[in-house]
């Protein structure tokens, strides 16, 4: 999930598109990252590294020339590289914060404890909700799916929620619970929870909800109709984690 949270393999260099580049809208991702292939700068701090080591690590030129390298693999093959890698808090920061929906999210998590604790706890979940969905292709594609068809204020909303960590809400009437099981998703988790299910379902319900309420109408009428055609494997992975 994407361009606010992993480093991007194709920041318009390599040749498939960006885990987020399709998933949360295209460009660097706030939170997974990557540089263009340079071999230009490549060979400038490599012969840093060899005359001046002290510089090339005061620098941090050895991050610059892991994504550097990491950039010529994405080229060659895109599918060799992990799409959630996360992006460095200082790079996530930046990116979140070329728009007004993003400040408003990097000042919030700043205000509730520090930007760089949130962004690291929800590139991790984010990260576990993918990773289940196959190799580093299937994971990919879901993040370029993600970042191109949910709108960006939506993406915040999101990410603001997984941030918020696990809450209490009262347990999920039988109604509800029976309402959940009607996809085919449900169905399976409320079978795999057994017992557990009306706690979980209420926190999906109470999760929702504040998602959608963060959001404006037309924004949440976007993100819900990509998340209602997921697969069901997909959305089971985000309830799992979502409910956990």
């Amino acid at each position: 999930m994407s361009n606010e949270l992993t480093i991007s393999e194709n920041s318009g260099a390599a040749s498939g598109s960006s885990a987020t580049e399709g998933l949360t809208g295209g460009g660097e991702r706030a939170g997974f990252a990557s540089l263009p292939v340079n071999p230009t700068r490549k060979a400038e701090i490599a012969s840093i590294m060899a005359t001046d080591i002290h510089r090339y690590y005061d620098e941090k030129l050895d991050r610059e020339y892991a994504a550097l390298l990491e950039a010529e693999r994405a080229e060659i093959n895109p599918d060799l590289v992990n799409p959630t890698r996360p992006m460095d808090a200082e790079q996530s920061r930046n990116s979140l914060c070329s728009s007004e929906a993003g400040r408003r999210l990097v000042s919030d998590w700043d205000e509730l404890g520090g930007f760089r604790a949130h962004l690291a706890n929800v590139q991790r979940d984010a990260a576990d909700m993918v990773r289940p969905l196959g190799g580093n292709r299937e994971q990919r594609v879901f993040m370029e799916r993600f970042d191109r068809h949910v709108p960006e204020p939506a993406r915040y909303a999101v990410y603001a929620e997984i941030a918020s960590g696990t809450l209490y809400a009262t347990p999920a009437s039988p109604a509800e619970v029976k309402h959940f099981a009607t996809t085919s998703a449900g169905k399976l988790l409320v079978a795999e929870w057994g017992s557990s299910a009306p706690e979980r379902v209420a926190m999906l319900r109470a999760r929702a909800k504040r998602m959608t309420d963060a959001m404006t109408e037309e924004d949440a009428d976007e993100f819900w109709t990509w998340f209602d055609e997921l697969p069901p494997a997909t959305a089971m992975s985000i309830f799992r984690k979502m409910a956990g």
